[in-house]
């Protein structure tokens, strides 16, 4: 589940960037959405960790946010509104495949969490999809 809450992390982080660098044509549907997917990667991120904490793990909270920033660190903040959706859709693939990875490690109440999670992540892969047409 650390690496499911890293990629939440480092999302939130790079969609937060993307809310604040969004500009040209369609600067204002580009804000308000980046700003949506910040906010769900932050609420995800924080299903995850307080499912960690309910199952008796004790998730290294700093380890993670350091991890999760160092995974954008390359990143600068003068790359283009489509650049930053295109990394976001990659980022949104990840997490479906960290998620299907650790489904069949979970407690059927984990997976639930889980399968919930991977189904908001298809759907903002199709809004980004659509957005990147």
């Amino acid at each position: 589940m650390n690496q499911i809450a890293t990629i939440y992390r480092s999302a939130q982080f790079y969609a937060h960037m993307a809310h604040n660098i969004a500009k040209g044509q369609t600067f204002f549907q580009d804000h308000e959405f980046l700003g949506e997917l910040y906010s769900a990667y932050e609420a995800a991120y924080d299903s995850i960790i307080e499912r960690m904490i309910g199952l008796g793990q004790n998730p290294d909270i700093s380890g993670i946010t350091m991890d999760a920033a160092t995974m954008i660190s390359d990143h600068d903040s003068n790359q283009s509104t489509q650049t930053c959706l295109s990394y976001l859709l990659s980022t949104e693939k990840s997490i479906c495949a960290a998620i299907k990875e650790q489904v069949s490690k979970s407690s059927v109440g984990t997976q639930n969490l889980l399968q919930g999670l991977a189904d908001e992540s298809e759907m903002r892969q199709y809004k980004l999809g659509q957005r990147l047409k």
